[in-house]
């Protein structure tokens, strides 16, 4: 009996009780805010500093940027804003290129395959280098060169004068001689004339000559040539805003304009999502701090129901164990030749410690009565909710605080 008591006091849930009555009363008399609004306050001024000194070095480049390209249209008698192309407009430039190079390519080699010696390669390989001149090589002229000649510097004007000079007569000459070539060569086949195959090309390096030779494929040819290379000019042309310099100095400027307002709305929104952070954690501390209110009252439910039900236990532990130690003495004195001992007749005291306070003596302060508890209760959570409205109230004033200087940033800047 006495192993039992002592396995059963063992067993009891004493510690556990006491382990939660500690850590409940630690968290529900907290010392308030002051640390979490500490925190984050320097969280707050750290996040804060760092976009300012972004956002002064962005607004700082944006007027560099921004008086560059002023003083860039004063320099070159700008007024009309840059004509600058979308990204789908270059790409649909590109391609545009891409397919007259493939046609030419397709349709040169098409007219020259049989005319020329060689077979389908060398018709191909002729066909690409005019092919690559007339497209590409005038695209790259009507982007780089033709813009020069609004150009405000006289020497780029005459540069582009002298390019052009050279190169609108360089396609012309070789689309004709193309042409030339292809005649003088197909009607040579024709006739099996060995000689006239070699003198064809000759004669293709003054092609004006021999215009009356020309077929319908080979004017073909040079109508292509021609029209291709002015096509893949104005391409060029219009591939951007053709001012040179004023699409790069444009959108340094709208890059940086852009940057600026990005930070500017990640600012704001930083600063809005860390108050939200802020005050979704001070709420979770309430929340944590009611939590343990309520289980420190569950927890004196369960001392009170502990010391309530200990005493009744050892009155009936005595009770059960005076019975069991009866009927041994009912037994034994029906077969004993001697009296019985006069103690057979007295009660035995197992020596249990009969008073719940003595027995759990780090538990008898919270052996409250209900009015009392619930008293604690309700002063606690007073304190836990006036705490967590002014913990609110000063953290949205430090936030409120640091939006406005945050306003009055942008709005300095922006005069």
């Amino acid at each position: 009996i006495q192993n039992f008591f002592n396995q059963s006091i063992n067993e009891s849930n004493r510690d556990s009780l006491e382990s939660v009555i500690a850590s409940s009363s630690a968290l529900r008399e907290a010392d308030g805010h002051d640390g979490q609004i500490s925190s984050l306050e320097t969280d707050l001024n750290a996040i804060f500093a760092k976009n300012k000194q972004k956002i002064q070095n962005l607004h700082q480049k944006f007027r560099v940027d921004k008086d560059n390209l002023n003083f860039f249209k004063k320099e070159h008698n700008l007024r009309a804003p840059a004509d600058l192309k979308s990204s789908w407009h270059k790409i649909l430039s590109i391609a545009i290129v891409s397919v007259m190079f493939i046609f030419e390519t397709s349709v040169n080699t098409g007219f020259l395959n049989g005319a020329l010696s060689g077979g389908i390669m060398g018709a191909l390989s002729l066909a690409g280098v005019i092919s690559f001149i007339n497209i590409v090589a005038s695209f790259l002229v009507g982007r780089f060169v033709v813009p020069n000649l609004y150009h405000k510097k006289k020497s780029k004007n005459n540069l582009s004068k002298v390019v052009l000079v050279f190169y609108v007569p360089l396609v012309i000459f070789i689309n004709c001689s193309l042409g030339v070539i292809r005649s003088l060569l197909a009607k040579a086949q024709e006739s099996f004339n060995s000689e006239a195959l070699a003198d064809a090309a000759r004669q293709a390096a003054w092609p004006f000559d021999n215009f009356q030779d020309l077929t319908v494929e080979s004017t073909a040819l040079i109508i292509i040539g021609i029209l291709f290379a002015v096509i893949a000019i104005l391409d060029g042309l219009k591939f951007d805003e053709p001012y040179p310099g004023y699409a790069k100095f444009t959108r340094d400027s709208m890059n940086s304009e852009d940057a600026l307002q990005e930070a500017k709305t990640k600012g704001f929104d930083t600063l809005f999502a860390m108050q939200k952070a802020g005050n979704d954690q001070i709420l979770k501390f309430k929340e944590d701090r009611d939590n343990a209110n309520i289980n420190w009252g569950n927890a004196i439910d369960s001392v009170q129901a502990g010391f309530k039900d200990y005493e009744a236990w050892v009155s009936s532990l005595n009770r059960t164990g005076n019975i069991l130690l009866n009927q041994y003495r009912s037994s034994n004195k029906k077969f004993r030749s001697t009296p019985a001992p006069a103690y057979f007749d007295i009660n035995h005291d197992f020596g249990f410690e009969k008073t719940a306070k003595n027995k759990f003596f780090s538990l008898s302060a919270e052996n409250i009565s209900d009015e009392e508890k619930r008293s604690k209760m309700k002063d606690v959570n007073d304190i836990i909710t006036s705490e967590y409205i002014n913990a609110t109230k000063a953290l949205n004033d430090i936030y409120n605080s640091k939006t406005q200087d945050f306003e009055n940033l942008i709005q300095r800047l922006s005069t």
